[in-house]
């Protein structure tokens, strides 16, 4: 009988746990887990934060799940240290867990910028938004008159500013680029999403940055990179993730911007794995260079293979490309591949009010889109993404024409319908 051993009990942590009883019904699973709760939906803590979604529905897995698949869970636990010679892993509590298969699925942790004055341990009203802890905290602490201040014009500084919006005096976000969602949109989607989002009196000071903070128990006032300085009686920090590596590293796991995996998902030390936000993934679009893809469908994927890899299988895991879907205050995006290339040789765009339509084309090939407002054609772009589909061999121009299923030939849909990995 295997000890299997996951460190991290996010979507990759627990997608692999499930696998490895897939395929092993009696050997031992174990997760540890530096969190307090159970799996839960990390999209879902800004809808907590808003009161859409209550406490009992944030999670996605509970402690019947666990029990039902015989998976022993370790919470507010961390791992301290891996000794890949005695194969054990030393945790917070003095424990030493021993394995036979390991899996890292440590996750990312938020950046926190240099600011002057800015103390997260000694600030009591400075806060990141990734767990669900931070949502807790956020929440408790926001009043009616509260002025937020937020930096970060990204994906998760926006749901911050939408899960606070009603519940405080005024939001004001802060980023260094000339745009919202800088890492996924070019300027003219951009400026949809701002402009529907400022309709909410949400306020955006672009192109600057928070250079220093005033307060020393909290932060009372900031400062701008432009000598601006306004109130502040809540400032959320949400400027980006950084992989969790340092565990790996320390064990001597090959790691460089995140943790190195070879095509099963094993990393440079044998019986260990790695998935999820702190691993570097095969980049559909490079064949050179790895990256970091911090998506939730990403670690799933990548724990599911991992898991069963570690029983035995050799599965293979998929070149991926960024993809993102979500909604501002119910405008609707969904964006994926690559989205401005100055080797395009087309983009299309068909643009109505709060509306977008944008293909991006290059080679015979369709190699990213943005919707805004129109995502019923999203699962068929990606599949064309995904299969790198020759545009020409399509029964017409989907450039011109609405596409649907019927956008394939015959044969190929005939072959999608009946094959289980088709995605239809």
């Amino acid at each position: 009988m295997k000890k299997y051993l996951i460190i991290g009990n996010g979507a990759a942590g627990v997608n692999a746990a499930v696998a490895i009883r897939a395929n092993d019904k009696t050997s031992s699973i174990k997760i540890i887990s530096d969190e307090e709760f159970n799996f839960y939906g990390r999209p879902l803590i800004s809808y907590y934060l808003s009161g859409q979604v209550k406490p009992e529905n944030i999670y996605y897995r509970n402690e019947e799940f666990y029990k039902s698949k015989n998976i022993k869970v370790l919470l507010d636990t961390k791992a301290k240290k891996i000794d890949t010679v005695k194969k054990e892993v030393l945790t917070s509590l003095g424990e030493r867990i021993s394995y036979d298969k390991l899996l890292i699925a440590t996750g990312s942790s938020p950046f926190i910028p240099l600011i002057k004055n800015l103390d997260f341990n000694r600030q009591k009203n400075v806060f990141t938004f990734l767990t669900y802890k931070d949502s807790i905290r956020l929440k408790e602490k926001i009043t009616g008159n509260s002025k937020v201040v937020i930096a970060g014009a990204g994906l998760v500084g926006l749901k911050a500013s939408e899960g606070l919006f009603g519940q405080v005096a005024s939001i004001t976000v802060v980023d260094l680029a000339d745009r919202v969602m800088a890492s996924v949109l070019d300027k003219s989607e951009a400026d949809i999403i701002q402009e529907h989002i400022e309709q909410k009196f949400i306020n955006f000071k672009l192109q600057m940055s928070i250079c220093e903070v005033q307060g020393k128990s909290s932060v009372s006032e900031v400062t701008l990179s432009n000598g601006e300085t306004f109130d502040c009686d809540i400032l959320v920090v949400a400027v980006g993730v950084r992989p969790n590596v340092v565990l790996a590293k320390e064990a001597g796991i090959n790691t460089l911007r995140g943790i190195v995996v070879d095509e099963y998902m094993q990393t440079s030390i044998k019986d260990v794995y790695a998935a999820g936000d702190c691993v570097e993934s095969l980049d559909l679009f490079s064949s050179e260079n790895n990256r970091v893809f911090a998506l939730w469908p990403n670690a799933s994927n990548q724990g599911e293979i991992a898991g069963f890899n570690m029983t035995g299988a050799k599965i293979k895991a998929p070149k991926i490309f960024a993809m993102n879907s979500i909604s501002f205050f119910g405008l609707q995006l969904i964006s994926a591949g690559v989205i401005s290339d100055s080797r395009s040789s087309g983009v299309f765009v068909d643009s109505t009010k709060n509306k977008l339509h944008k293909l991006n084309i290059f080679n015979d090939n369709l190699i990213g889109f943005v919707l805004i407002n129109d995502n019923q054609r999203a699962g068929i772009y990606t599949s064309l993404i995904n299969d790198k589909t020759n545009l020409s061999a399509l029964a017409y121009d989907i450039t011109s024409k609405d596409i649907g299923f019927n956008v394939y030939s015959a044969e190929e849909r005939t072959k999608k319908i009946f094959d289980c990995n088709g995605g239809y």
